[in-house]
């Protein structure tokens, strides 16, 4: 009975552990997922602006409208403390300096929501209306990357 009571005990006390451990992992795939989703509007523009598919005024001005939704969706339960690449190795890829700076992130991020407004107001306009905007969020982008992301392996 005793053997019982203090395996009914570790599992209980465990399940605490294992539903933090949960909600890190969801965050950080929430958080991939997410800026896939970004990636895959980039690479729309970026198709068209290298000449590989013929600019489409409508696709772009979709992929920009898109992409003005992402950046609006509400990211605070995609970084949670615990969830960098220190946290979980080989899960996420988040610099652990995100964290400690923050605020210069998400100072990033603003210039990245205005760099998204633009395209918005200029992606069905024209071919180089668009490359243009790109070059903005590209930038904003490569910034956040270079100080807080990782090489993937």
């Amino acid at each position: 009975m005793r053997k019982i009571i203090l395996i009914a005990t570790a599992i209980a006390l465990s399940i605490p552990s294992i539903a933090a451990a949960d909600a890190a992992t969801d965050a950080v795939k929430a958080r991939q997922e997410h800026m896939k989703s970004y990636g895959k509007q980039m690479g729309t523009f970026a198709a068209m602006a290298k000449g590989e598919v013929e600019y489409d005024a409508a696709a772009a001005q979709a992929a920009a409208d898109t992409l003005a939704e992402l950046i609006k969706v509400d990211q605070s339960g995609f970084w949670l403390p615990g969830t960098s690449a220190d946290d979980m190795p080989g899960v996420a890829y988040a610099k652990a300096d995100l964290w400690n700076e923050f605020d210069k992130a998400g100072a990033i991020g603003g210039e990245l929501a205005a760099a998204v407004a633009t395209m918005q107001e200029v992606a069905g306009t024209g071919k180089g209306e668009m490359a243009q905007a790109l070059g903005g969020i590209g930038k904003n982008c490569q910034a956040c990357h270079k100080a807080y992301q990782l090489k993937k392996d």
